[in-house]
């Protein structure tokens, strides 16, 4: 019996959700960076963590579907569960800490740097075969961040500075997103997606509480207060419409179209500077912006798209 999973077809809907994810992903950073400005990386993340838990447990509750992980035969899972969990907490932490010192446009095109390792662990774990285009593609996101970070990186021969920190925390992110996601993808056959996210916001709730000044969010500006419900929000419903596209429409293809994420983020940045009081500042546009954006954003769509 093949354990392949059967799409249902509905690749209108599959396509929508993955348009959901990408405006709700492409927002994410300008709103957190909204929320940055006026409090720590650790408060932010216990909040960001602590509703999406709850909802989450009332969800599996009423379904009868909460993790035993503690009990019999689940209980080797436990483990490996924790480090899974250890791996996204940590990525939400290098990710807020990297975003309190560089541009939301740049966070998103340096994220994309877990989507390339997750794609190129299966070549190098998995025995897998790239083409010759998804090599190609990956030269050219080489390219494309080189060109984006040109006048950054050459600022790296004068001494590494706050931006370059918060770059280097930003790689880590993408980096421990990927480990994440590759020790995940055997799990899911003995637990579900839904019952390993409300363990990583439980475990978080609990990492992050000691930390936090939850008083602090009482003097959050309005802008930072709503910044802080559409992260609280984006975290759940984002993850959620993922896990539904992949029901709907092709891995492969939902990949593709997530790599235009920083392309949103880049077009919201514009909208939204011309908000009265909004003032998040963005890296400018100019020909080696948009040219890096859209070599990341094609060499990565390249290599999502595997050989077709």
């Amino acid at each position: 019996m093949s354990n392949a999973h059967t799409l249902s077809g509905r690749t209108t809907y599959g396509f929508v959700l993955t348009m959901i994810v990408c405006v709700l992903w492409g927002i994410f950073p300008i709103a957190a960076k909204a929320v940055l400005l006026e409090t720590d990386p650790y408060t932010f993340n216990f909040c960001r963590f602590l509703l999406p838990a709850i909802i989450l447990w009332v969800f599996l509750a009423r379904r009868r579907q909460l993790p035993t992980l503690w009990r019999g035969a689940q209980r080797p899972l436990l483990t490996r569960v924790l480090i899974i969990a250890a791996l996204l907490i940590a990525n939400y932490l290098f990710f807020a800490f990297a975003l309190g010192r560089i541009t939301p446009s740049s966070a998103q095109i340096l994220i994309q740097i877990g989507t390339m390792t997750l794609l190129l662990s299966g070549v190098f774990l998995f025995g897998e075969r790239f083409s010759k285009w998804q090599w190609m593609g990956c030269l050219t996101f080489l390219v494309g961040l080189i060109t984006f970070f040109f006048y950054r990186i050459l600022a790296m021969f004068d001494g590494f500075g706050s931006y370059a920190i918060g770059m280097g925390l930003m790689v880590l992110a993408a980096l421990t997103w990927a480990t994440h996601a590759i020790l995940q993808k055997p799990l899911l056959n003995r637990i579900s997606s839904a019952q390993i996210l409300l363990v990583i916001f439980i475990l978080g709730v609990l990492v992050f509480f000691p930390l936090s000044d939850p008083r602090a969010i009482l003097s959050l500006s309005t802008p930072a207060l709503l910044g802080l419900g559409f992260c609280t929000i984006s975290t759940l419903l984002g993850t959620g419409c993922f896990a539904e596209a992949l029901a709907h429409w092709e891995a492969s293809k939902i990949s593709a179209t997530l790599t235009t994420i920083p392309l949103f983020t880049m077009l919201f940045m514009q909208l939204l500077k011309h908000y009265p009081g909004f003032n998040i500042v963005d890296e400018p546009i100019t020909m080696l912006t948009i040219s890096g954006t859209l070599l990341v954003v094609c060499g990565a769509t390249v290599v999502a798209m595997g050989k077709r």
